[in-house]
């Protein structure tokens, strides 16, 4: 059930001219029945298998897709930089962007009780960890403004409230409530055209 809550919420963020969909960092599940999608992820089922802490050019030529999604990869990621830039060079109108609040109210309770998420040496595991506020100010540095946004209520006991509870919190209390926060972003700079040796049509 909290996936098709997910799923509902970043769905309906998607603007109706949108046809095409790049999923970085994911299988695109969400997306492939509504949309011609294509993935890049390290796991090997994905359309193109591509380790992003590696190398992050984008085997696509420039506008290839009218969005590029960039959901719950950022924090994994040492630097970003170069795959927000390959992202808006391929995207010929949106991004969609989604962040994770890691200071909801139950993981603040486990951090108290010295439980950490994601302890330990994991190579694919965050790199960064963000709050409602960090995510605000990381999204005004690299895209300036978005179109949209919204948060995901997700948290402890969570799973006991109706949807329309859950996300009344998430929206008026995010530092607590919201587990994820998502942006629409339009891509308002032009971008040179740039068609890449190899690349995917």
């Amino acid at each position: 059930m909290k996936e098709d809550y997910r799923k509902r919420i970043i769905l309906k963020m998607i603007p109706n001219e949108v046809m095409t969909i790049l999923d970085i960092g994911s299988r695109g599940n969400i997306f492939n029945k509504r949309y011609n999608t294509k993935t890049i992820d390290v796991i090997e089922d994905a359309d193109i298998t591509q380790d992003l802490e590696k190398n992050q050019k984008i085997k696509f030529n420039s506008n290839s897709f009218d969005l590029v999604v960039l959901n719950q990869i950022l924090e994994h990621l040492s630097r970003v930089e170069e795959i927000i830039i390959e992202s808006k060079r391929v995207s010929k109108k949106y991004l969609l962007i989604g962040l994770p609040n890691e200071l909801t109210w139950g993981i603040r309770v486990k951090y108290l009780f010295g439980k950490i998420d994601q302890e330990g040496y994991i190579p694919y595991g965050h790199k960064h960890r963000f709050s409602i506020k960090t995510i605000e100010e990381f999204i005004k540095k690299f895209f300036r403004n978005y179109e949209k946004k919204e948060y995901f209520g997700a948290f402890t006991g969570a799973k006991f409230l109706p949807i329309g509870i859950k996300h009344f919190l998430a929206r008026n209390f995010p530092t607590l409530f919201s587990k994820e926060v998502y942006y629409l972003i339009k891509i308002n700079e032009k971008v040179p055209i740039i068609k890449r040796k190899g690349t995917k049509k």
